[in-house]
């Protein structure tokens, strides 16, 4: 929320109401006031809501020589700088209605480091919802590259330990040309939801799915949780995919297709690879080092017969 930040004019607790006014006068563009104990806001003054609490008929005399904390709101907004904007904006607009257009109050450490207008929060938000939209894949409605390379990078500059899961299917492109595109786009939905699901049970609450494009996708978690969600994936996803082929081809287990050179062949039946790189037991320095490494490892996995996982056994 840096940019969205702006320092305001702030009070001491022991301020005369009658003080507040002065400045709110003095500076006619001045819409809140945070006030503070020592560095830690405690409270807010809102002009329109100060302005009408002393408008009514005993409003004057009760407040404006008595200290700003008897009409101060006590319960304002306060988040942390490093809480999300989807997050602020949840809360912002869940406050009550005399509320809900009050300034944010942003804290860094628990101390006051400015205030954040409704306005600019939700015209942030705004850009960035389209933002997302825009990048997630059409089909599957997953983060495309830019956002999958933005979280990588965004964990390696926070010095985060993560495993990212580069998980693609195997014999994929026999299948498409044999069933056709519109059964293709339903076994990448298919496993695209089956990510999601996985994930969610029994992945950390951070992770991130994400879809490169095409049979490609990428899970970026906690290296606690990368061998139980692949091996999810795989035990799930080995018993459903037979539901996407047709009796015969169940049966028999693979479907008759040509090769490159124009041969009739026997392939197997769709399986699923992944590929596990993390900076556990070494340095990553940026997104395209970890590329490169699962470039490495899923020519090996991919090898293998079936569906299987294999991690970057390299150390520094």
């Amino acid at each position: 929320m840096g940019e969205l930040i702006k320092r305001e004019l702030t009070v001491s607790l022991d301020t005369k109401t009658n003080k507040a006014i002065e400045m709110f006068e003095d500076y006619g563009c001045l819409q809140e006031i945070v006030v503070l104990d020592d560095d830690k806001p405690v409270g807010l003054l809102m002009k329109n809501k100060i302005f009408s609490r002393l408008g009514t008929r005993y409003g004057y005399s009760i407040f404006i020589d008595r200290s700003v904390k008897l009409i101060m709101d006590k319960n304002p907004l306060i988040v942390d700088a490093n809480t999300p904007i989807e997050e602020v904006s949840t809360q912002a607009m869940s406050r009550d209605i005399d509320n809900i257009y009050d300034c944010i109050i942003v804290t860094k450490d628990d101390k006051y480091l400015g205030v954040v207008s409704i306005k600019n929060l939700l015209d942030k938000f705004s850009k960035l919802k389209i933002e997302h939209a825009k990048n997630l894949n059409p089909l599957t409605n997953l983060p495309g590259n830019i956002m999958i390379e933005r979280e990588v990078t965004e964990r390696i500059l926070k010095n985060k330990i993560f495993s990212v899961l580069y998980i693609d299917l195997d014999n994929f492109k026999a299948y498409n040309d044999y069933y056709g595109y519109k059964k293709g786009d339903q076994v990448i939905s298919y496993t695209a939801e089956l990510l999601k699901e996985v994930v969610i049970h029994v992945g950390d609450e951070g992770d991130f799915v994400g879809h490169i494009g095409g049979d490609d996708f990428v899970i970026v978690t906690i290296p606690e949780k990368d061998a139980l969600i692949s091996q999810s994936i795989i035990d799930i996803f080995d018993l459903e995919i037979k539901k996407f082929f047709n009796e015969e081809d169940r049966q028999q287990g693979y479907i008759m297709t040509k090769d490159r050179q124009g041969n009739i062949c026997k392939t197997p039946l769709v399986s699923i690879s992944i590929a596990i790189v993390s900076n556990k037991d070494r340095e990553i320095n940026s997104h395209l080092k970890v590329s490169d490494i699962a470039a490495e490892v899923k020519k090996r996995v991919k090898k293998m017969d079936g569906s299987n996982y294999q991690r970057e056994l390299r150390r520094n």
